[in-house]
């Protein structure tokens, strides 16, 4: 003790700096904690090569929490001289001589403060880590799923797969997706998801921090419009195409192909194909019967059941008529005047019923004639070309042309095969937009709003960028759009896979107008992204594994996902074991200052019993013991929540992992659920206060108390 008869401020070891040394050593397993956690993850290995948990998951939080438990003692002489002087500006005596107490001897109280701290720190970090963990555990399915339920191949033909799906009780929307890859530098491989934004918008799950602004806003700005409904087709649609009946399951054309009688090819004949787009905007390939060029009308059949599949597989109707082409091989030795007439067109319904296909107003085309190898006409050749181009409710389609010349180098020369096509005539279209993700950009050099070409079935599409985001659902090494292999190497897949270049964003639709534009082009979906009305994503789950074109074991579930997470022995045995050791701090603490109030008690018996004597009430002395520990307690409490706010959200972001000890993708969000915060604050503070009523109504032993050490 000091000369006066007060203790000394600090202990001796806080004297000398060790809880700034603590300090020191905490902060370097932190930054090593970091540094391990945010490389190749907290394994660690032994000189045989078996793996197991880096030791600084479990030391680098107990030393965080120490030192900020030890840091306490040097704020409590400050806080006890501010509590006297706040004290004696009161008219009481109570308050007063409780600061005065505290103040001239603050370490009395050290033990139970730092045991209350310790107590509400951990049961904080508890919290905070269960709740983080489990918040964890969800967004990590919602980022491998990417829907609620996801579909990821099937056996059916893709014209087929849309409207497959339109009959699966509780499905509320499907959205078309298609996935490919491009190419960067440096050996990095980016990947590129084509999505129907529009369908997907709604139900996409996207946390807020993914992007800097609104991702919902960014997600819209790729939409070039919103998809019609099933069954319906778009006002804007009708002009750009002969809409057929929905349930058509053949298309009849009547089809006349006139050439001079001596003129070439008039013997040959060709296959005629037609372009239709479903409802989702993707255009497909179809063929028809052999045409005949004899001048006489003739039905062509469309069998669009046969294409998709059927009985299994259905096309997405109603279908939009968008183009029909033919081809011509040959050696013209002089220019013909030919035409190809589509007379009347009839939808077949699946009972055989034909129904006339409207022409609708202002439908418009545009044909082409142009040699297959696109090589330009050299010598007296003569390229094909098309003369006139009409169309009218009762003929829907008539295109004159002629074939042109061609000279062969030798009599048995290869014959030229020239294409004829006419296509709905279309606005151009818009440039896509694209979302691309921060490590695309990096990887690739590029910035918002610039222009990227990505590779495409028929060739490049120019798209730009429109906004970034942090992370996309289905890509980069924390999702494996294929989903998760049973027993399959992980570290052989990694070691195998390229460098991650990141991932973009398109909206298939739009992709695919492009597409339409280009003769034979087209981006047909790989996979499905299911959303179910809510709570029947297992029954759409079910009905998915059910059919025969599905395996079920690429039907992607996103609750069941979660499960297998949730799951997790890494996560689980953490939060059961930071859990009991939160209970075991709050039970050492209520014991703690049981011990220490009794002490206290004990020790300032004379002095209760000289102010009894004094004329002092006995509420006043119970007031005066209830103040000097209610102060203690609720510096404890503030002191704990602020080391465990502190703690929680500097520790948990590297302590929650993934399964394989790595860093979960998308990142961790902090979660300190307010309810159960003010649980575990009233759960650690009824032993003490309980303890301190108990004893400030007790009755003391003036006389016993009174007598000195001599008996006096």
């Amino acid at each position: 003790r000091a000369a006066g008869g007060r203790a000394r401020a600090l202990p001796a070891p806080l004297r000398a700096g060790a809880d700034i040394g603590l300090l020191v050593v905490a902060a370097v397993a932190y930054w090593q904690l970091d540094r391990r956690t945010s490389g190749a993850g907290a394994l660690s290995g032994d000189r045989e090569g078996r793996l197991g948990i880096d030791p600084l998951l479990v030391v680098a939080p107990a030393l965080a929490l120490l030192a900020g438990t030890v840091l306490t003692l040097r704020l409590l002489p400050p806080a006890a001289k501010l509590a006297e002087r706040r004290a004696a500006r009161g008219r009481g005596l109570t308050v007063p001589l409780a600061g005065w107490q505290l103040s001239r001897r603050p370490m009395r109280g050290a033990g139970p403060v730092l045991l209350l701290v310790l107590a509400v720190a951990m049961g904080m970090l508890a919290i905070g880590q269960g709740a983080s963990w489990d918040r964890s555990q969800d967004d990590q399915a919602d980022f491998r799923a990417g829907a609620p339920v996801r579909v990821l191949d099937s056996t059916a033909p893709p014209f087929g797969q849309g409207g497959a799906h339109d009959d699966t009780p509780g499905l509320r929307a499907a959205a078309p997706a298609a996935r490919g890859t491009l190419g960067l530098s440096a050996g990095r491989q980016a990947t590129v998801l084509a999505l129907d934004t529009g369908l997907a918008g709604d139900g996409l799950r996207l946390r807020d921090d993914l992007a800097d602004t609104d991702p919902r806003a960014l997600l819209g700005r790729l939409a070039t419009d919103r998809p019609p409904a099933r069954g319906t087709v778009p006002a804007s649609a009708a002009p750009t195409g002969l809409v057929l009946p929905s349930g058509t399951d053949r298309l009849l054309l009547d089809v006349t192909l006139r050439a001079a009688e001596d003129g070439p090819y008039a013997e040959s004949g060709s296959v005629l194909t037609v372009t239709v787009e479903d409802r989702y905007g993707v255009p497909y390939r179809l063929q028809a019967d052999g045409l005949r060029p004899d001048g006489r009308p003739h039905r062509t059949t469309v069998d669009f059941a046969a294409a998709a599949g059927a009985p299994t597989g259905r096309p997405a109707g109603p279908l939009v008529l968008t183009s029909v082409e033919f081809d011509e091989t040959g050696q013209p030795d002089r220019i013909a005047p030919k035409r190809l007439t589509v007379g009347a067109l009839h939808a077949v319904a699946a009972d055989g019923t034909p129904r006339p296909v409207t022409v609708p107003d202002g439908l418009r085309w545009q044909a082409t004639a142009v040699v297959a190898d696109g090589e330009p006409p050299s010598g007296d050749e003569k390229a094909p070309a098309v003369t006139a181009v009409r169309s009218s409710a009762a003929t829907p389609l008539d295109v004159a042309y002629h074939s042109g010349t061609a000279v062969p180098e030798f009599d048995w020369g290869d014959e030229r095969l020239v294409t004829i096509r006419a296509a709905v005539l279309r606005a151009a279209p818009p440039m896509p937009l694209a979302l691309a993700t921060d490590r695309f950009l990096e990887a690739g050099g590029a910035r918002t709003g610039d222009v990227v070409e990505v590779p495409m079935p028929g060739g490049a599409v120019r798209v730009r960028i429109a906004g970034a985001l942090r992370a996309l659902p289905t890509t980069g090494p924390g999702a494996d759009p294929a989903g998760p292999v049973p027993g399959g190497p992980a570290a052989a897949a990694s070691a195998a896979a390229p460098v991650d270049g990141g991932a973009l964003l398109l909206d298939l639709r739009a992709v695919n107008r492009v597409l339409a534009t280009r003769a034979g082009a087209s981006l047909p979906p790989t996979e499905w992204w299911m959303f179910p009305e809510p709570g029947r994503a297992a029954q759409v789950a079910a009905a998915l594994r059910d059919r025969a074109e599905t395996a079920p074991g690429r039907v992607l579930v996103r609750d069941e996902t979660a499960r297998e997470l949730h799951d997790d022995p890494l996560g689980a045995g953490s939060r059961s074991a930071l859990l009991a050791a939160a209970f075991a701090a709050a039970a050492l603490a209520a014991v703690g200052f049981a011990v220490s109030t009794a002490g206290t008690v004990r020790e300032r018996a004379r002095e209760i019993a000289v102010l009894r004597a004094l004329g002092a009430p006995r509420r006043m002395l119970a007031r005066l013991l209830a103040a000097e520990q209610a102060l203690l307690i609720g510096l404890a409490m503030a002191i704990g929540v602020a080391i465990g706010t502190a703690l929680t959200r500097a520790v948990v972001p590297l302590v929650v992992l993934t399964g394989q000890a790595t860093q979960p993708v998308p990142g961790v969000l902090v979660e300190l659920p307010l309810g159960r915060v003010v649980l575990l604050l009233a759960g650690v503070a009824a032993a003490p206060v309980l303890i301190v009523a108990v004893s400030a109504l007790r009755r003391w032993e003036q006389s016993t108390a009174l007598r000195g050490q001599e008996g006096e």
